[in-house]
């Protein structure tokens, strides 16, 4: 009972600190969606977008996600979420735009990323960087391809055009379900005004939000404290005996289920030393990024998806961007084996 209490305990605690960082840009992401709304904001924010989303089909609501993205995943999905389930935007063009929107949060890797590989892998170190931002091209311009193929053509469709009308607030001022009377010439709330209306419309989800990601956190954390994921690192870490790696490289992967500074760490003094050259290094990571992609989704995507957007299309939106990733990450990685 004691060891249990103990479980619970350290769960909680780690769940707290997980949270902590985690639900604050989701709520954000939510009350901006709603602000957006409110001002009729979508097209003037997402014009930088405009390129992407128009040969992708998607439409103005995507294109303000998109730029968000480049400062907050979390916050960008938790857009996305919102304007699905206000049916602003259909479940196809929401699984299009999360997956593009993956790009931007890909690209702002370099702040946690380039500190700690320039000093440890130097030349090679940026040479990983730049296939990684491949990786993600290649798989944003595949989707983009896809949504093409899947979405409807949008010609002239503007979000301004979409009509809102706002829930009597008892002063004038009413939001409502995204069909109504209302113009984007209309006189536009102040400022404060409209963050009351947006935080107020976008509570339900909020709660909806914080009750579902803190269950499965917690749950996350409890799998934590009894080995859940140890194991999983157990089984995993096996894959790297049937790889065509330098046995050298075995202990890099088996690094980044401890993280990624452990990896670029061992990855470092492996190539000082010259246990292993450049392209290896390169490679070696490339392929442990796969491996351990399954333990990572598990631990941290899934949960934050599925608090997101729901436990089933949280975890469909995970898998498709997870192996689409790894498949994309195999494809370059075999490339510059073949061509380095």
């Amino acid at each position: 009972m004691t060891d249990m209490v103990q479980i619970l305990i350290e769960s909680a605690s780690t769940s707290f600190c997980l949270l902590s960082k985690s639900l604050p840009p989701m709520i954000l992401g939510l009350i901006l969606a709603e602000l957006i709304v409110v001002y009729n904001a979508a097209e003037r924010i997402s014009f930088l977008a405009k390129p992407i989303t128009r040969f992708s089909h998607l439409s103005d609501a995507a294109g303000a996600s998109f730029m968000m993205a480049f400062f907050s995943a979390a916050s960008a999905n938790s857009m996305l979420a919102g304007y699905y389930n206000d049916r602003i935007i259909e479940k196809r063009e929401l699984f299009v735009a999360s997956l593009v929107n993956s790009f931007p949060a890909t690209t702002m890797h370099w702040r946690a990323l380039l500190p700690v590989l320039l000093p440890l892998l130097g030349f090679t170190g940026l040479v990983y960087f730049g296939l990684l931002m491949l990786v993600g091209l290649l798989k944003t311009a595949l989707v983009m391809a896809a949504g093409r193929l899947l979405l409807p053509a949008r010609p002239g469709v503007r979000t301004a055009e979409i009509a809102f009308e706002f829930e009597d607030l008892g002063d004038g001022i009413g939001r409502g379900n995204g069909r109504g009377k209302g113009s984007a010439n209309e006189d536009r709330p102040p400022f404060w005004k409209a963050l009351k209306i947006s935080a107020r419309a976008a509570r339900p989800k909020v709660v909806r939000v914080v009750k579902m990601t803190t269950l499965i956190m917690l749950l996350v954390s409890v799998l934590i404290q009894v080995g859940g994921f140890d194991l999983l690192t157990q089984k995993l870490s096996g894959i790297g005996g049937l790889l065509p790696l330098p046995a050298a490289g075995i202990s890099i992967i088996a690094a980044q289920f401890a993280g990624y500074v452990a990896a670029y760490t061992v990855a470092g003094g492996l190539l000082a030393a010259g246990e292993l050259s450049g392209k290896e290094v390169v490679v070696t990571l490339m392929i442990g990024n796969v491996i351990t992609s399954v333990g990572w989704a598990i631990r941290w995507l899934i949960p934050s998806h599925a608090g997101i957007f729901g436990p089933r299309i949280g975890t469909e939106l995970v898998i498709f961007s997870t192996g689409l990733r790894d498949l994309m990450m195999l494809i370059v990685a075999s490339g510059v084996m073949l061509l380095w």
